[in-house]
């Protein structure tokens, strides 16, 4: 009969490896910056428009349908202007992209 691994923490399997720590900061760091944008943004936009990414200088945003992404984008500079007030490099442009909601 096979013994079952105790089940170890992400914290404890990320210490040995670097890379997989720095991916785990930065994906923590881009929930801390979506939560704050989702924060900044009008009620009805919440949970429609997210942070997809961070490419190069731009903040590329995700909508759930072509109109959200219309509304996004009416809303782009002062959501580029809230992000670079949480970063230390500051971005220049953004981008929206519609990602529809599975499931």
């Amino acid at each position: 009969m096979r013994q079952r691994r105790a089940e170890r923490d992400i914290e404890q399997i990320s210490e040995g490896d670097g890379g997989l720590g720095r991916l785990l900061a930065t994906a923590r760091a881009l929930e801390r910056l979506d939560a704050h944008l989702q924060s900044t943004l009008p009620a009805r936009l919440r949970g429609q428009v997210r942070l997809a990414c961070i490419e190069d200088k731009t903040l590329v945003l995700a909508a759930s349908s072509p109109a959200w992404a219309s509304r996004a984008r009416l809303l782009a500079d002062d959501m580029l202007r809230e992000a670079n007030r949480q970063l230390d490099k500051p971005l220049s442009s953004t981008r929206v992209i519609v990602v529809p909601k599975i499931g």
